[in-house]
């Protein structure tokens, strides 16, 4: 009789799992409580809740119909993320969507470690370091998990190679790297871009990992890396054949400023560089909070640490438009250009003990002799240096000269963010510094016990037996502390100056008592580096500690215990600002939605709904409330929550051209003038007939400005008129300590605590534009004009009557060019869903079908059950054509080619083949007969 004896291994990997399951739970206890969910910038609970993002349907392609006119959302891979979305509603997504990705990652990395036959604690620690590198952890919170989960899984595909070693069978190794490219291709599957440029650091890796093996001559070790690499490559391109196909094809495709040629790539430098790591918060990598956390620091932070990390709002240059910082570096004279002075935080925080590690750990294998590293581990260590020195360099962008060299080659200058290199540079790290504890751990914690002392009497010991490389280190240890405090003294004595530039940089006020002051900020920034000075020299002694051997023997897991317990603290403490939780019955006032919003749920594919006030136009300051309500809460949150169609973009950093065009032939325009850019009146009526043109029915705004609408953007026929008129006022369970009224008190909210209330007399309306066509409207009178420009001319001369005629841009041969000019017939829906639009027409002659909705040739039409040609109509809306009177079926269906998908289908079934074989081997090697 057999029987299994559980390996070290086995044991370590249940810590590792529990370990890294209770620190996760801790951080995100909040997401356990009922009404909860987590914040998220660019997935928030109403996107999950919209219906086009709902899956499995999102596998044939998305069609996002929820801003603008529509458009293509390429298709839902079924990667990790898509089996989240699959198995969980949307409010559990938002839930524990970032824990389940952060877990994925931690997992991954103490695979890899284990598989680098590093110790136990180096493995459980690299992953730690991994999964809380500030960097990663900022990212999920702040709606991107899906990057985590592709580090993860590339993680795990270095894992899968590099235990591809000679004492097993061939079929395991080959097993090993097929799988290993299925988990590169889901890498890229989760995190397009970024994990293009993952795939690239794999492969790097696993190159060098192969040169850097002590067995076989230099040409054998290349060539075995060479072939890992192409069979990764081959593989991981199989399973995301769906995704590299969109990457390449529909993403960059038909969007402005992505040709490839050079003078493009001049002239979108600023645009693809906007989010470079500015040099100086390179500071951030080791000191968190220097330059602040988030824009809104401490707001939805758990109630008991708010007052801790008061005035931590994010003061730095991320995101902040090149003109802004060109106008900054000459001294600010002038006119100031518009654009974001900053847009999102200040977390790439990696660990001090995770720093002071990883830099001893590359000193030890930059020695020549006596270092505590084999020579293939230096190697691996020494060229790993050399990848965190370039990252670094990348990710300053424009910031310095490095950047553009690469941004010359192929594609790259379709990448928006240079800073992302710094999840290559945390990726990195956390490997370096896994090398790291496993030399400390092998060398001075888990060595056979030898004879230990106190305190005073192991370091004067050790210091009397030390080498060169100790003494050196140690005091290069001293030497950084000491620096850093003189550092932090002379940062304190320049707090003045530092509050004189927050005051150019938008935090002007100078009151202490503020929170949100330029005194406040600068003090709390200032505390965050006395902080992290106390924490240095903490870092410093412990490790001092450590090296003496003072932890050796019976003291070993005292040593252990400390180093985890002080990374846990270090870096959990730098990450509870991007810990942010809401009540989303209250955020999206689930049951009790306000009476404005709830009368746009009414049929929402019918009519579109717009900010009253028209692009470039500003909103007085007096009416600035609202425009945060509407700009904030409602566009972002309950519109996609209740499926409510904007015309209003929310968020679209690669505008396909055509939708550029169509916004400009009907934006108002401007002027130079003596004073600067004038407005020019006579383009106002240009606003009202892209409302027109959209299908835009309601407006949301100032009451007053109805008045002002009819005048200067429709003087002729007036079709602006009062619907609703109501007030911003606090939500129900919102309290009211002050004595003042509840409508004062609303100026003092955020958005999220604020909503609309009905009053007769109220500030606010909800306004009908009369003059919007209908969604879907039939047409007896049309043209037919290949000419792109031409038509947009026709489009924006208020001569010309958008309601009477149609516009047909595509050529058709069964489409008369001239039309009739009989009655024009009717049609109305039959169903609708954001991929599939069923209307019912009743025609008078042949007609030309208008709907309202962007043009895109992946959507098919059949009239009356048989396939007919797509047409575009209006320059960019879509359109078919009714050969004949009398009553009609139109069915418009979108899907995107999914015939990749049936290869990617095809590859998991083997990826999941592919686990078994390996499951099973490593089974069969464990097993350990035993005499009963």
């Amino acid at each position: 009789m057999k029987n299994s004896k559980q390996t070290p291994v086995a044991s370590s990997g249940w810590l590792a799992v529990g370990t890294l399951v209770a620190v996760l739970i801790v951080l995100f206890w909040r997401s356990f409580l009922p009404d909860y969910v987590f914040f998220s910038n660019d997935g928030p609970l109403g996107v999950q809740n919209s219906a086009w993002i709902r899956m499995p349907a999102g596998l044939t392609g998305m069609w996002t119909d929820l801003n603008f006119l529509g458009t293509s959302a390429g298709a839902y891979t079924p990667s990790i993320t898509g089996i989240i979305h699959i198995l969980l509603s949307p409010v559990y997504v938002a839930k524990f969507y970032p824990v389940l990705a952060l877990f994925v990652m931690g997992l991954g990395a103490w695979t890899l470690f284990r598989e680098l036959k590093l110790s136990p604690l180096a493995a459980l620690l690299g992953a730690l370091a991994a999964m809380l590198n500030s960097t990663f952890f900022s990212t999920a919170c702040w709606g991107v998990s899906s990057q985590e989960i592709a580090a993860g899984m590339d993680f795990f595909a270095v894992a899968l190679v590099v235990g591809c070693r000679g004492d097993l069978p061939a079929l395991i190794c080959w097993a090993r790297l097929m799988l290993a490219g299925f988990c590169v291709g889901i890498n890229v599957m989760e995190a397009a871009d970024i994990g293009a440029l993952y795939s690239v650091m794999v492969a790097l890796f696993v190159f060098f990992h192969a040169l850097s093996e002590s067995s076989g001559t230099l040409v054998n070790r290349a060539f075995r890396g060479a072939v890992r690499v192409a069979v990764v490559a081959i593989f991981a391109g199989v399973i995301s054949l769906q995704s590299v196909l969109s990457l390449t094809g529909g993403s960059a495709g038909g969007v402005s400023g992505s040709s490839g040629d050079s003078e493009s790539k001049a002239a979108h430098w600023d645009w693809a560089t906007q989010w470079s790591l500015p040099k100086k918060e390179t500071m951030g990598l080791l000191v968190p909070g220097l330059f602040g956390y988030k824009m809104d620091t401490p707001s939805h932070m758990q109630p008991a640490l708010q007052s801790a990390y008061n005035s931590g709002l994010y003061w730095g240059g991320m995101g902040r438009d090149p003109g802004l910082d060109r106008f900054l570096d000459a001294g600010g004279q002038g006119e100031q250009p518009g654009g974001f002075m900053r847009f999102t935080g200040g977390g790439n925080y990696c660990g001090i003990l995770v720093l002071l590690v990883a830099v001893w750990a590359i000193a030890q294998a930059w020695r020549r002799q006596n270092s505590v590293f084999p020579d293939p581990q230096k190697r691996m260590i020494l060229f790993l240096a050399a990848v965190l020195l370039l990252c670094l360099l990348l990710s300053w962008g424009r910031f310095a000269p490095f950047y553009a060299v690469i941004y010359q080659l192929p594609y790259i200058s379709y990448i928006r963010n240079p800073a992302k290199f710094l999840n290559f540079f945390s990726w990195t790290l956390a490997i370096v510094f896994a090398y790291g504890i496993h030399a400390l751990d092998r060398r001075y914690l888990s060595t056979a016990a030898g004879k230990t002392a106190g305190l005073t009497a192991q370091i004067r010991g050790w210091w009397a037996r030390a080498t060169g490389f100790d003494r050196k280190w140690t005091y290069a240890c001293a030497g950084l502390t000491a620096a850093s405090a003189i550092g932090w003294v002379i940062y304190q004595a320049q707090k003045p100056a530092l509050i004189a530039y927050l005051g150019k940089v938008g935090f002007g006020d100078t009151d202490p008592a503020n929170p949100n002051s330029a005194s406040a900020i600068a003090a709390f920034s200032i505390g965050q580096a006395g902080w992290s000075l106390a924490l240095l020299a903490i870092a410093a002694g412990l490790l001092l500690l450590v090296i003496t051997g003072y932890f050796n023997g019976p003291r070993a897991r005292t040593g252990m215990a400390c180093l985890g317990l002080f990374l846990l603290f270090d870096l959990g403490r730098a990450n509870l600002p991007w810990l942010v939780d809401w009540n989303y019955k209250h955020k999206y006032e689930v049951g009790s939605l306000n009476p404005v919003v709830e009368k746009l749920v009414n049929k929402p594919y019918e009519h579109r709904v717009a900010y009253a006030i028209p692009m470039p136009l500003g909103t007085p300051s007096s009416f600035r409330l609202f425009e945060e309500l509407y700009k904030i809460e409602w566009m972002q949150h309950h519109f996609p929550y209740y499926n409510i169609q904007s015309l209003d973009v929310v968020q679209n950093p690669r505008p396909p051209a055509d939708m550029i065009q169509f916004e400009r032939a009907f934006q108002v325009q401007v002027r130079a003038g003596a004073n600067g850019y004038e407005i020019v009146p006579e383009s106002f009526p240009l606003a009202a007939r892209r409302w027109e043109l959209t299908n835009t029915r309601y407006l949301l705004g100032p009451a007053g400005f109805v008045g002002e609408l009819n005048q200067a953007l429709d003087p002729v026929q007036h079709r602006f008129q009062l619907v609703e008129r109501f007030d911003v006022m606090p939500k129900s369970w919102v309290n009211n300590p002050y004595a003042i009224t509840r409508k004062e008190l609303a100026h003092y909210l955020p958005p999220e605590e604020v909503t609309a209330e009905l009053n007769p007399e109220g500030d606010y309306a909800l306004i009908e534009f009369t003059g919007a066509l209908p969604r879907a409207k039939v047409y007896s009178a049309w043209e037919v004009n290949t000419n792109d420009e031409a038509n947009l001319k026709k489009l924006a001369d208020l001569q010309f009557d958008p309601a009477s005629a149609v516009l047909v841009s595509t050529p058709v041969q069964k489409l008369p060019a001239a039309s009739t000019n009989q009655v024009p017939g009717s049609v109305e829906y039959r169903g609708y869903d954001t991929k599939h639009i069923e209307l019912s027409a009743q025609t008078t002659a042949p007609s030309v079908l208008l709907l309202n909705d962007k043009f895109d040739p992946n959507w098919r039409v059949t009239v009356d059950g048989q396939p007919a040609e797509l047409l575009r109509c209006n320059f960019i809306m879509r359109g078919v054509y009714l050969p004949a009177a009398g009553q009609h079926t139109i069915v418009f269906q979108f899907n995107l080619p999914f015939q990749p998908l049936y290869v990617t289908l095809a590859a998991m079934s083997l990826g999941l083949v592919l686990c078994g074989i390996l499951a099973f081997d490593r089974w069969k090697r464990q097993t350990v007969p035993a005499n009963l």
